[in-house]
């Protein structure tokens, strides 16, 4: 699952890096029908912003599955050493 998120949070930020390209040079030709971009860029934004969250709160213990409240060595429910 993290691995499948972190390609999501990739393929948005390209998304939208290449999607407000596109509007910036519609805006710059003198078209000022942007909406189509500005949805797709909402969206990328929303997604970027799920899979930030999702990273951030769903670190968990290897060995005992509980959500892990620091990035430290060792499990603070457990007390096994967390090795990545």
């Amino acid at each position: 699952m993290k691995k499948m998120i972190s390609w999501i949070y990739v393929i948005a930020i390209i998304t939208f890096v290449i999607d407000w390209g596109i509007v910036g040079l519609k805006l710059l030709d003198g078209n000022y029908d942007i909406t189509a971009g500005a949805y797709i860029g909402l969206v990328c934004l929303f997604m970027i912003f799920v899979c930030v969250v999702y990273k951030a709160f769903h670190d968990k213990c290897p060995h005992c599955g509980k959500l892990r409240l620091s990035k430290g060595k060792y499990c603070s429910y457990c007390g096994k050493e967390i090795t990545k």
